[in-house]
């Protein structure tokens, strides 16, 4: 099939709501709710979502301004704790997109003139010593949690939810479920942990947790940042559905472009890494989101008809903030021997007057451009560099909301378009279904003994938690 047909085909039917997550029989929701945050900006063909014959964009509508609303209350004092006070801690709970998408969005737009001062923080592991620090810091009585797990039934989320509903009900808070947001696509699930249903909000579950940021998984970046930016946010995004829909022909088209240089870098040069590196501080977490959204989506070994790929779906992307990465990473860029893509980032305007400091930024950033672009030979070997890395220079007008909405939204897009060049199911993930399972096992293991017989473990893993239970005993 030519290149431009597949990437169409696949395009098209993810926003006519056709179930293109074959292996779970799903659609892919995520571009829904940008269009229902503003129906009246949305292309005509995408006011309708409809994977099981009823439209679902009225419902993300009206979950938006429930969003809203909460994120106000919270925000304005009139939603408050066990000690009647206003809210000073949110403590978001989450793992994946459902972390590092709202962790991400409030550090670029930390910036932003409604910031409410509340303090907040992100647990997503499930190492207890992140949580003994979360909380040697805050009250209990005027802290909120906020709970984004699709399942609501996530191990590492779950967990932790527990031992902050301990911790509360320890400083004498008789029902802590009454300050716990829930953001699920389970709200069954969320009922039984007795959350109030008005403190629940739902996502549909054709969207997988790396593309949920767009819904009410930003709650928390709603209660720090404002509703304004993270509207604008998903408007920017809203733009970048338009271009990638309406720009014709795909030469122009920037999703499908990169894309197209996505694949060649892959199977033509042979290039197995795409390094990516943001000259903006604000962006340092862009990087780890991107990660996910990527390896997540593209890190396949069939095709989605089960076919098994003769080579990679995607190259391992991986980096840092500029300009720090030149001073960890970049010697290997300059002088190792392994081929890399390089994507570098920059912001044209800052929010800072200190113009100068900004001006030595974007020089870097060129520099570095042509430095990993066309090298430079030397007389002495020693300091030669090869050059010959593909660069793609990308830049923001300003880190803004509606900027950063279009740049993720670009990015999901890259990513249907690279799944349509090389054939897999980008939304879904059994992988990390499977580590999870095995993990179960092992737990069991380590309860208990009678454990040790799970049929999940192999005989490696077995010893090694008998060894551990021998140690711990």
């Amino acid at each position: 099939m030519p290149t431009e047909r597949r990437i169409r085909q696949l395009r098209d039917a993810m926003f006519a709501g056709e179930k293109v997550n074959t292996s779970e029989n799903r659609a892919a929701g995520h571009w829904a709710l940008r269009s229902a945050v503003s129906p009246s900006e949305a292309m005509t063909h995408a006011l309708q979502f409809a994977p099981e014959g009823i439209n679902l964009i009225p419902r993300m509508s009206g979950m938006h301004a429930h969003a809203r609303d909460i994120a106000e209350r919270i925000r304005s004092g009139a939603m408050k704790g066990a000690s009647s006070a206003p809210y000073r801690h949110v403590i978001h709970l989450g793992i994946g997109g459902s972390d590092v998408g709202p962790r991400m969005l409030i550090e670029a737009l930390r910036n932003t003139p409604q910031d409410s001062g509340i303090d907040v923080a992100f647990l997503s592991n499930l190492d207890y010593h992140a949580v003994q620090h979360c909380l040697s810091s805050r009250q209990a009585a005027e802290t909120l949690v906020v709970v984004a797990s699709k399942s609501f039934a996530t191990q590492e989320t779950m967990n932790n939810l527990r031992h902050l509903l301990q911790w509360m009900v320890g400083a004498g808070i008789a029902h802590p479920e009454q300050q716990v947001i829930a953001i699920t696509s389970r709200p069954d699930m969320a009922s039984q942990w007795r959350i109030p249903g008005d403190q629940i909000l739902w996502f549909d579950d054709s969207i997988g947790g790396r593309f949920s940021l767009w819904g009410p998984v930003s709650l928390t970046s709603r209660i720090i940042l404002g509703n304004d930016p993270v509207d604008t946010f998903i408007r920017g995004g809203l733009a970048m559905d338009h271009h990638f829909i309406e720009t014709q022909p795909l030469s122009g088209n920037l999703p499908a472009v990169l894309a197209a240089t996505d694949l060649y870098n892959l199977r033509q040069r042979r290039l197995p890494t795409l390094m990516v590196s943001a000259y903006d501080s604000r962006l340092s977490l862009l990087v780890p989101y991107l990660k996910q959204l990527w390896m997540e989506s593209l890190g396949k070994q069939v095709d989605s008809h089960g076919q098994r790929l003769d080579t990679p779906a995607c190259p391992i992307l991986w980096g840092d903030i500029g300009t720090n990465a030149q001073h960890a990473f970049f010697q290997l860029l300059h002088q190792g021997v392994q081929g890399i893509a390089i994507e570098l980032i920059g912001v044209l305007a800052p929010e800072h007057e200190a113009l100068e400091s900004h001006h030595m930024l974007l020089a870097n950033l060129v520099a570095q451009a042509q430095a990993l672009s066309t090298g430079q030979l030397s007389d002495d070997p020693q300091r030669s560099c090869r050059g010959g890395h593909p660069v793609n220079l990308v830049f923001l007008d300003r880190c803004d909301p509606y900027s950063l909405g279009s740049l993720i939204a670009l990015w999901e897009h890259r990513v249907v378009c690279l799944a349509a060049l090389t054939g897999v199911n980008p939304f879904d993930q059994w992988g990390v279904e499977f580590g999870k399972s095995i993990a179960s096992a092992a737990l069991a293991s380590l309860r208990d003994a009678e454990g040790m017989q799970a049929k999940d473990l192999d005989d490696i893993s077995k010893n090694i938690i008998g060894w551990l239970r021998e140690r711990s005993s």
